[in-house]
């Protein structure tokens, strides 16, 4: 036991150091990287297989490199046991020639983007800006972080604090909480405390702000005309109050700021990821933020369409980040990728050596990751105990808690709640979510809201049903209906003026002539609310169904997104609707005779009506 507090502080330090001291240059470099491993091969992307298991070869690549880390995604993470074995072998490989033990990392924001196909899916964070409630959070980030223990994952690149201010943005959307600031900056501390509570390492993303762009830097590189003063009072806001809130890491977004970044590369404003001015200066002179700089994955063509791998590299490490994720595409053979994985630390070693990257540039990397790794027990080699809590009866009651507290009504004229006995029609856009409305099908009968099967019915429309398949196969269905539940699923304004809108719009004409309620549920961005003139209108914030129809009372199985169920539990008055609007919603208008997002509001924050 130390004597005083100081004296653990100097410790550890000296222990840091006496680390970084035994190090060569090229276990310097690898434990900068965070590669990812997500095949055992790969010949095209028609004919591959996900790395669920360690083959010899990556085994060996470990232990020789000592990488910072591992990112690892759905293919890798298939079912419980396996899952487990594989992150054991990845820690075991790591262990046998390092000094320094293994990130494990995940996307595990909840929501859309999950890895964890067996566990809990939980309703996203645009769903719990709208349930509004910091004790939900609580919850929320509290299930995922004691699933990713479990397993054995470490480090979460959660939560997601961009502020979803453009209703155009194609890559952000219901992964953030709220078009607000404030709103935003409220979530983001119960979130990583919630995830430090179960020893994970929180990350927020994606420094300076991805929400108002209508580019995706997976597929461009995006650019945003900010002023500092303006990012400082709006995108940056959440990141303050995460860096207060004690985040392990923040994670660079590929965006350009023109009016912020002087410096150009061929002709374009060099990114966030690669900015000197804003890794440097802003983070962490400006924000005072002194733990570790991730990038996005270098292997998005945001970076690659515009840098070499050795520019990428000296820019970025020279900017001020400490861990580069996914250096290189592994879209490619094995070998192909393990190789080109050796030549990135080669090429680190190499700008080292010509003086392009100073040594004890590396060294204050390592120093902040090492010292990440300490404070969060990695290099403590005691046993998980076995709970194995992932996508448990208990997290799931938690789940679907949460996601009907979540369902916001927007206008109701006398279409809900929906009566047991009436009879009703559902058409759904996605083969999934007539999985999810059988699923709810049977929770309706064994709550007793639904008198018998046949009262509900389940009809799917999709891209692929034209007009006539409407008029033929879908009107016909729609007679002697009492209601009609309609899910529009709004992916991109594009989606406004698609064949699902037109069917909604047909069927909404039907019920009028004919003296049928409509109710409209907007499952995904919340931006159509204004788009149909039914009888009610309603917002869950996440439209993925279910890839199968499980039991009532089985315990072991996949996960599944509870929002559609939710929003049907609710519209049968399971409960009533408690959400808010976590974003102002444009009215739609047309425009040369299609519809578009216009400037004005037609619903503000906040909006929210209940029975």
């Amino acid at each position: 036991m130390c004597i005083t507090m100081t004296s653990c502080n100097r410790s550890s330090r000296d222990e840091t150091e006496k680390i970084i001291d035994q190090m060569s240059l090229r276990q310097k470099a690898a434990q900068l990287l965070i590669p990812s491993f997500r095949y055992s091969y790969y010949r095209s992307s028609s004919d591959f297989a996900y790395l669920t298991s360690l083959t010899p070869e990556i085994q060996e690549l470990i232990k020789e490199y000592g990488f910072g880390g591992v990112i690892l995604f759905a293919g890798n993470i298939e079912e419980k046991d396996q899952s487990l074995k594989l992150i054991e072998d990845l820690k075991a490989a790591n262990d046998e020639n390092n000094p320094v033990p293994l990130l494990v990392c995940a996307d595990q924001e909840g929501g859309n983007v999950r890895r964890i196909s067996f566990g809990t899916f939980m309703p996203g964070n645009m769903a719990l800006g709208a349930a509004g409630s910091t004790e939900d959070i609580t919850r929320y980030a509290s299930v995922l972080g004691d699933e990713l223990k479990d397993l054995g994952i470490n480090t979460d690149f959660a939560p997601v604090v961009d502020i979803n201010s453009n209703p155009n943005n194609p890559v952000i959307g219901i992964r953030s909480y709220s078009d607000d600031p404030q709103i935003v900056a409220s979530m983001t501390k119960p979130f990583i405390d919630a995830l430090h509570e179960h020893g994970i390492i929180s990350s927020l993303k994606h420094f300076p702000g991805h929400g108002d762009t209508d580019t995706d830097s997976h597929s461009g590189l995006p650019s945003i005309h900010k002023s500092y003063e303006e990012i400082l009072n709006f995108e940056l806001i959440p990141f303050k109050a995460g860096i207060e809130a004690g985040c392990d890491m923040i994670m660079s977004a590929h965006i350009q700021y023109p009016n912020i970044e002087t410096e150009t590369h061929n002709g374009i404003y060099l990114p966030a990821t690669l900015s000197h001015k804003f890794l440097t200066e802003i983070l962490r002179e400006e924000l005072g933020f002194d733990k570790v700089i991730v990038t996005d994955s270098l292997a998005m063509d945001a970076i690659t369409k515009y840098f070499h791998k050795t520019e990428t590299i000296e820019y970025a490490i020279n900017a001020g980040a400490d861990m580069l994720l996914i250096p290189v595409a592994d879209q490619k053979s094995v070998s192909l990728y393990m190789k080109e994985l050796e030549n990135y630390v080669t090429a680190i070693c190499n700008l080292v050596k010509e003086g392009k990257i100073t040594e004890e540039r590396i060294d204050e990397s390592l120093r902040r990751i090492i010292t990440l790794k300490k404070e969060r027990g990695l290099f403590d080699k005691s046993e998980n105990e076995e709970t194995y809590d992932v996508g448990s009866r208990e997290h799931r009651a938690i789940e679907m808690d949460i996601a009907e507290k979540v369902i916001t009504l927007i206008t109701n004229d006398e279409a809900l709640p929906i009566q047991k006995d009436e009879k009703v029609l559902v058409l759904a856009p996605y083969r999934t979510q007539i999985n999810s409305l059988a699923y709810t099908k049977k929770l309706l009968l064994e709550k007793g809201l639904l008198d018998k099967e046949e009262d509900l019915e389940i009809v799917y429309y999709g891209d692929e049903t034209s007009a006539k398949d409407f008029r033929n196969n879908i009107l016909p269905e729609l007679k002697n209906k009492d209601k009609l539940i309609l899910i529009s699923s709004l992916y991109d304004e594009s989606d406004l003026n698609g064949i699902e809108s037109y069917i909604i719009d047909r069927c909404i004409e039907y019920g009028k002539k004919e003296d049928i309620k409509t109710i409209v549920l907007s499952s995904q961005l919340p931006y159509d609310l204004d788009r149909y003139d039914s009888d009610a209108i309603l917002a869950c914030y996440y439209a993925t169904g279910m890839s199968f129809i499980p039991a009532l009372i089985e315990e072991d199985m996949k996960g599944f997104p509870p929002n559609l169920i939710a929003a049907m539990l609710v519209m049968y008055g399971d409960q009533a609707p408690q959400g808010k609007l976590p974003i102002d919603v444009p009215k739609i208008i047309k425009k040369d005779g299609l519809y578009a997002y216009s400037d004005e509001t037609a619903y503000s924050r906040g909006y929210q009506i209940s029975y």
